[in-house]
């Protein structure tokens, strides 16, 4: 019987992390007394001198994990190809960087990686004989803003489907389903300057276009123009920032998960504001899940908060209550719709 199972994001909790309210063995203990079963780790964020850890720092790493209880569920890596300020690296070169990234991973217990969503197709397909060679799936992240319409998605879905190796799937962030615009994203605008009539009509172009990514643009590759009758209610450089960032949630319809469940190796269980009535502000999670048991996913949804990226200067970022909270909701609605 498929049962969805739990996890954490590390990312959800790099607040507490960088300002020492947490250390890397207190994150695991946090995160395995949410009653979460699995850890998704950044290793660039907090594994000391990755992408060459040490013996020590991995050593610590393997103990504290071995003393949470989690299971290590995913590991989030990025081949940065832009190091050079005159060219891309070359395809071999993003090649040998994505290898020691899955040889850290391994290192660290990782079965599963997450590629940032620009990874090309030609760099993971290059790449796939090694990574099958020491059993680590490459799963591309299809996020918000970079969604299945996008034509780097499409390249790499296409590989992936022509490939068929069982080391090759896709990683869905939930921030493709939000049927709301974040309103932490227009409190924090608000707060440094945002006019008030242009949040107004960012929600009215949300809710009459699904998106303001399709309301923009044709919802691929970035494409978008803003219209006039928001441009016309512009008074400073915030409104067209704000404006931007309303493009980075998209309100996908459930049936993209129907014809790609087979591929979906993890999903990141993006939420921005968790309420008190344990519901998330922007996203139907209750729907969501019911989909997903429908189509018997067997697998981990992983909290992964971005909350935190909008919480005002010198407001505490609540992190570690937020991650409590989302987590005592999936576990509520774990089987909607068996």
């Amino acid at each position: 019987m498929s049962q969805i199972k739990t996890a954490v994001s590390c990312y959800s909790l790099q607040d507490s992390y960088a300002r020492g309210r947490l250390d890397l063995p207190s994150v695991l203990e946090f995160i395995a007394s949410t009653g979460a079963q699995g850890v998704e780790l950044i290793s660039d964020q907090m594994i000391p001198s990755t992408p060459h850890p040490s013996e020590e720092t991995v050593r610590t790493w393997r103990t504290a994990l071995e003393a949470s209880g989690l299971v290590p569920v995913c590991n989030d890596i990025f081949i940065n190809s832009t190091i050079y300020r005159n060219r891309t690296l070359r395809v071999p070169e993003q090649v040998e960087l994505l290898q020691r990234d899955l040889d850290v991973s391994k290192l660290l217990g990782f079965d599963l990686v997450r590629l940032v969503s620009d990874t090309s197709a030609e760099v993971t397909l290059a790449a796939l004989p090694y990574a099958e060679s020491i059993g680590v799936t490459m799963a591309l992240e299809i996020h918000a803003g970079m969604s299945f319409a996008g034509t780097l998605t499409a390249q790499w879905i296409d590989m992936m489907k022509k490939a068929q190796s069982e080391r090759l799937g896709l990683v869905i962030d939930f921030g493709i389903f939000c049927e709301r615009h974040p309103r932490v994203s227009t409190n924090y605008f608000t707060s440094i300057g945002l006019t008030p009539a242009v949040a107004d009509k960012i929600d009215e172009l949300y809710a009459a276009n699904g998106d303001t990514l399709r309301a923009f643009g044709d919802g691929s590759d970035h494409g978008m123009n803003f219209p006039p009758e928001l441009t016309s209610l512009f008074r400073g450089e915030v409104d067209g920032e704000y404006s931007f960032f309303s493009t980075g949630y998209e309100n996908t319809p459930l049936e993209c998960l129907d014809e790609h469940i087979n591929y979906i190796r993890h999903f990141h269980g993006k939420f921005y504001e968790m309420l008190p009535d344990g519901t998330e502000y922007s996203i139907d999670y209750p729907k969501v899940i019911t989909r997903l048991n429908q189509l018997g996913y067997d697998g981990y949804i992983a909290s992964e908060y971005e909350g935190n990226r909008f919480t005002p200067i010198d407001v505490p970022v609540d992190d570690q209550g937020q991650v409590r909270s989302h987590q005592a909701m999936l576990a509520a609605h774990l089987n909607d719709g068996k």
